[in-house]
């Protein structure tokens, strides 16, 4: 006899990456399976099909799935009072998520929920069941199953992310997966140039990062979103949902501080809370994955290290200007330490102290903007100058015998500690058997037997320094040090610009009365870490420094 109740139904589907191979938890098997079912009692439980519910990819851990949450609208809305699954791990496989609705939820609504399998439950013509203890440790079962993989799929990324194998679904702006190895990166030839141009705006032209958004939307180029979905590239960026993708200061500071651009591989920079909470939060780069050299860079080490320092600066850009003044960031007060600003002054530009000026709890610093370069300009080109003749020192004082002479001593004093360590040793070893013999009573043992860990001790820390000291010694004085190189490149310098001023100088301080302090990049990278007892190496030529009066 059919049924005079009708049953408006919900066939509910939900594939995602914890199901593994299993072909039954397909779409297409789940769906013949489903429907087969229906077909086969429709028409006596007096069922009407409302629709079929589908989640392709998506996590059975929470309810934050696209199909789901239509289905549980539909329900608010009356729409359906029967849903059926292949089993209960299609529901949900977060147990105190499954419960909630099995056991509450359905039961409030009066749903009559079906599951054919793992296990068979109808809460309609066996309400008691879904109560039973076998459908509680079947939702925890479902839950750990989750959990398990999870924590294999976490192992298996992090042994990929430590061998510096790409495992992200897109290839960063600027490079591309490579065809024959989706773990490798190659460069995009037509996203790279962007890259490299971002990169010398701001480095070399000193331009702001709002600056560049409007280079970049000028010049007609697509953000990174937009250019991955021209591409046909099926990506979507979290950030952006409800207006279309474009540039922002934003997008170009991760750019600029992206070390992938360096070659180096970079990833894990965030994690999900928990297997449940699918929350990402950002860590700290002590627990990145860095694997330098996997990938061809797009930008030198030198440049790069110019942005991070430029980045760090506090600047602001001039209204109605793409790009920063060539001392923006770099000049502060010498006394309270504050940036100093930028005061238009009848047809002179000056710089003065910010404290002085809204507070007064500093004395005037100030000097004319002209003055100031001029005298940046002067002790450049003075510092250029030197570099030649530094250079010509560096190779006679490695070659002098004053200096080899040095290297031998220290050669011959590491080995003399050496055999006095391995004659302590030798010593110490046959300690303990004079003592087992009746040789020496146990209070000289244990006294002498202090004295040798005291000397070994005092031993292995001058083997130690020496070792260290002979390293340094080795490595010398170097004309090719990268400061030289830094300064030479600049030779002929005629006048300043930010890039030149980012390249060579790390600070500018003005003192009161009108003194200027330069602080010259790469100064404590000239000369090697000077040695306790090593050879002494002669003055620099330039002071970390250069205190020039007006």
């Amino acid at each position: 006899m059919k049924a005079q109740f009708q049953w408006l139904t919900a066939i509910y589907i939900r594939l995602s990456r914890e199901d593994g191979g299993d072909e039954s938890y397909s779409v297409k098997n789940q769906r013949q399976r489903l429907m087969a079912f229906f077909e086969s009692i429709a028409s006596e439980e007096g069922m009407r099909l409302f629709d079929v519910y589908i989640d392709d990819g998506c996590t059975g851990t929470d309810s934050d799935r696209g199909a789901f949450q239509r289905m549980l609208s539909d329900i608010d809305e009356g729409k359906i009072n029967c849903i059926i699954v292949k089993d209960l791990s299609r529901l949900s496989r977060n147990d105190w998520e499954c419960k909630r609705y099995l056991q509450h939820l359905f039961v409030v609504k009066d749903i009559r929920f079906i599951s054919l399998e793992l296990p068979r439950l109808d809460s309609y013509k066996r309400p008691d069941e879904i109560y039973d203890l076998g459908v509680t440790m079947q939702s925890a079962y479902n839950e750990n199953h989750c959990r398990e993989t999870s924590i294999k799929v976490r192992g298996t990324f992090n042994a990929k992310r430590r061998a510096g194998e790409f495992i992200g679904a897109f290839a960063p702006y600027g490079y591309l997966k490579d065809p024959e190895n989706k773990h490798k990166l190659i460069i995009d030839q037509e996203a790279a140039p962007v890259i490299k141009d971002i990169f010398h705006w701001f480095v070399r032209e000193g331009m702001s990062k709002n600056g560049i958004v409007r280079r970049l939307v000028e010049l007609g180029i697509p953000c990174p979103t937009a250019y991955k979905r021209q591409n046909g590239m099926n990506y979507q960026n979290p950030m952006i949902v409800k207006t279309e993708p474009h540039w922002s200061a934003r997008t170009v500071s991760e750019m600029l501080s992206n070390q992938m651009y360096l070659g180096h591989m970079v990833q894990g920079k965030q994690k999900v809370k928990s297997y449940k909470i699918h929350t990402r939060v950002n860590l700290p780069e002590e627990e990145w994955f860095i694997k330098e050299n996997t990938h061809e860079p797009l930008i030198d080490q030198e440049l790069f290290r110019m942005a991070q320092n430029l980045m760090l600066r506090d600047t602001c850009t001039p209204p109605g200007k793409s790009t920063l003044y060539p001392f923006a960031g770099f000049i502060r007060c010498a006394d309270c330490g504050k940036a100093m600003c930028r005061r238009p002054s009848k047809q002179n530009v000056y710089y003065a102290c910010r404290t002085n000026i809204t507070t007064g709890l500093c004395t005037r610093h100030s000097i004319r903007h002209d003055k100031l370069e001029e005298i940046v300009l002067a002790a450049l080109q003075k510092q250029i100058e030197l570099i030649d003749s530094f250079a010509e020192l560096i190779g006679s004082i490695n070659a002098a015998p004053a200096r080899r002479a040095e290297s031998a001593r220290l050669e011959r004093a590491l080995k003399t500690r050496r055999a006095d360590l391995e004659k302590t040793h030798t010593l110490y070893d046959g300690l303990y058997a004079d003592w087992k013999s009746g040789a020496i009573s146990l209070e000289a043992y244990q006294r002498m037997k202090r004295k040798y860990e005291e000397k070994e001790t005092v031993l292995k820390r001058d083997i130690s320094r020496l070792e260290e000291e002979i390293r340094i010694a080795a490595q010398g004085m170097t004309s090719q040090n990268p400061c030289f190189e830094a300064f030479r490149k600049h030779r002929g310098l005629r006048e300043l610009n930010r890039g030149i001023v980012a390249d060579l100088i790390s600070g500018i301080r003005i003192h009161e009365g009108g003194d200027v302090e330069i602080d010259f990049a790469f100064t404590e990278s000239v000369l090697p870490k000077k040695p306790s007892s090593a050879f002494t190496p002669p003055p620099q030529p330039h002071p970390a420094a250069s205190a020039i009066p007006l």
